[in-house]
């Protein structure tokens, strides 16, 4: 009966004290909270600590619930209770165990004074651990989702090992058989999800794999059940309202459905619009990221023990892939993409059709967009209209700077006003002036066949580029010219064998630019396939013709104006004249940074290090109680801290 009043009493203390926070579930939390407390008074009131252990409990109720901390809740809760843990532990069998009996003055000024002291330091000491160790299950908003993962992938993981056994992989790779590539076809078939899909994205890459490669992808279909009803209803209503008094008509059956999401026909109740909404799958990021990093682990496996798969940039491809699609379960991003896309081809008067985001009704679950009616990119058309397509992708890459990164048939429609539309911006490229300007001089030099300013331009593109021999380069690309020029569309074959030259290389281009020249690429087969005449060396030619070469030098002009007028008055701030003679002065911010807090932590472990060696020799009860283990434990942390970034200098600087 002592136990179940104290629990209701703790209960409604909780209860207040979230309703004040604005705690989320804090019926729950106010439950789990007293039953914690009421058990910890039952079991510790022998030791006279029970009250103790309640303040300190609401103490960290209360800083926990704090805007400021509230992202580190776990981290608090765990040093709490490892402190609480520590201190009492200790006492109990230390102080309260001796064979004196301490006076009542003592034992009230170690239960009120020299315990709380202990547990706050304590918990400040074991934060900072977990802070430096970062560990990633503090880190994640849900840690009890995080190890229900970190468990799937384990099981995902003996599931891939059994099916790479039973399907003979490693003697297949031994021997470099043809049927190698069926055979890992089969494997992503039967892992399903997040592998069919990255296999359906290898079946596009003609340009990078060979044909029985091809061939083996090709042949996977993803097959998903739709969501029913209830589950639909139920992420509409709490995403973005009623269902019933959003839409005036919505299709439960979707036109399209993958493993991420599904899309539907709707009509809005507030305008009458036709439009299109997609709808992402529950916890559909948290079950992907589980088998994208176990993708990316297959694909390491296969890559170490086969050099001719790892020539194919497999582990690249499936990176990329992964950042892909973790951005198409943001719809946040795809729409912040189809805007920016959408102004920009206004201000420079393409013409094609981008749909209408319609932000009241979307979310980062849920995208509702203009529907365009039309049919996929699969009837033929006109030399003119892909010509125009190609001279759009080229301005979104080299003018805007922002590209549609995945110009399948599939995103490219005919509608039904003859206007060419293009739909889904999940997969969108973002490139830097400095990469603008590298695949522009590239493609400058590739007109003037100029192997020099080629080579000036790829060396921008590619990562670590100091370290690559540009007459090397220029040799190779010299070569790369003359055996594009005998085929048919030379461009289209200068371009798929340019990736494989850089990875013979030992190069690697800077994914966004892989991304472009990958886009460009696809939009060749696209257009050849709806269109016999299309050359991609003729489309690359007129589009030359037609840039603004003034406009360009201007544009460049006043980019390098705008940011000498930012750099200058910087720079004349800073101690750079001396006798009237320039001075070159380099600091390293970051070095500097790292110098202080390294000092800054050795100050503190002397600190420690002198209180804990007076304790030795100083007797007294304060130094008895708090002193001595406060340096104690300072001592070791601030060592375990010192040593943790000693280790991480020493692996940048290798």
């Amino acid at each position: 009966m002592f136990f179940f009043v104290t629990w209701l009493v703790f209960f409604v203390v909780f209860w207040v004290m979230a309703s004040f926070f604005r705690t989320r579930h804090k019926v729950m939390v106010s439950l789990l909270s007293s039953l914690v407390v009421s058990m910890i008074w039952q079991v510790l009131e022998q030791f006279y600590l029970s009250s103790i252990l309640v303040v300190a409990f609401i103490f960290y109720f209360i800083i926990g619930n704090m805007s400021t901390f509230r992202q580190a809740h776990v981290k608090l809760s765990l040093s709490v209770l490892l402190s609480v843990s520590a201190v009492t532990g200790i006492l109990s069998f230390t102080y309260f165990n001796q064979a004196t009996v301490p006076s009542d003055a003592e034992v009230l000024r170690v239960m009120f004074v020299y315990y709380p002291v202990l547990i706050i330091f304590s918990a400040c000491y074991v934060y900072m651990l977990l802070c430096v160790f970062n560990f990633k299950l503090l880190q994640t908003d849900h840690p009890f989702r995080y190890v229900m993962g970190r468990i799937r992938g384990v099981r995902r993981m003996l599931r891939l090992f059994w099916m790479i056994s039973r399907k003979g992989l490693d003697h297949l790779i031994q021997q470099d058989h043809a049927r190698l590539p069926f055979a890992i076809a089969e494997v992503l078939d039967q892992m399903g999800g997040v592998f069919v899909k990255f296999a359906q994205v290898l079946s596009t890459k003609k340009d990078m794999l060979p044909p029985h490669y091809i061939e083996a992808f090709s042949n996977l279909h993803d097959q998903v059940q739709p969501l029913q009803q209830d589950e639909l209803k139920a992420i509409i209503d709490s995403k973005i309202g009623n269902l019933n008094d959003t839409y005036t008509a919505f299709d439960m059956k979707p036109i399209a459905a993958t493993s991420i999401g599904q899309v539907h026909l709707a009509q809005l109740k507030s305008t009458g619009e036709q439009v299109v909404v997609k709808i992402l799958r529950p916890q559909v990021k948290q079950k992907m990221t589980v088998d994208l990093d176990l993708l990316i682990q297959f694909v390491s496996w296969l890559s170490e023990r086969s050099d001719k798969i790892k020539k194919l940039g497999l582990i690249q491809l499936a990176e990329g892939f992964k950042q892909n699609l973790i951005e198409e379960t943001d719809f946040d991003i795809e729409a912040l993409n189809t805007n920016l896309l959408r102004q920009a081809f206004q201000e420079h008067h393409i013409p094609i059709r981008i749909p209408t985001i319609y932000s009241d009704y979307s979310s980062k679950q849920m995208l509702t967009m203009e529907y365009i009616k039309g049919s996929s990119f699969t009837q033929a058309v006109s030399p003119e209209v892909s010509e125009m397509i190609m001279h759009a992708f080229l301005n979104q890459i080299l003018i805007i700077g922002i590209f549609h990164a995945d110009p399948h048939p599939g995103n490219l429609m005919l509608t039904s006003e003859g206007e060419v539309a293009l739909i889904d911006f999940g997969s969108v490229g973002y490139l830097s002036d400095e990469e603008r300007d590298g695949m522009l001089s590239f493609l400058i030099g590739y007109g003037n066949r100029d192997t020099k300013q080629m080579a000036q331009g790829l060396m921008k593109v590619c990562e670590e580029s100091h370290f690559l021999d540009e007459r090397q380069m220029e040799q190779r690309l010299s070569r790369l010219l003359m055996e594009a020029s005998f085929s048919s569309d030379p461009t289209s074959v200068m371009m798929k064998r340019l990736m494989a030259m850089v990875t013979d290389m030992g190069m690697s281009l800077k994914p966004t630019v892989a991304g472009a020249f990958r886009a460009i690429i696809t939009l060749d087969g696209t257009l050849s396939s709806v269109d016999p005449t299309f050359s991609l060396s003729a489309a690359s030619q007129s589009y030359s013709g037609q840039i603004n070469k003034g406009q360009l030098i201007k544009e460049r002009i006043s980019k390098v104006k705008g940011q000498l007028e930012d750099y200058v008055p910087k720079l004349l701030e800073l101690p750079l004249l001396k006798d009237n003679r320039i001075m070159i002065v380099r600091e390293d911010q970051h070095s500097l940074q790292d110098m202080v807090s390294m000092m800054s932590v050795s100050m503190f472990i002397v600190i420690c290090m002198v209180v804990m060696l007076t304790s030795f020799f100083v007797q007294g009860e304060l130094v008895r109680f708090v002193l001595a283990p406060l340096s104690i434990a300072g001592f070791g942390v601030g060592m375990i801290v010192l040593i943790t970034a000693v280790i991480r200098q020493l692996r940048l600087k290798v």
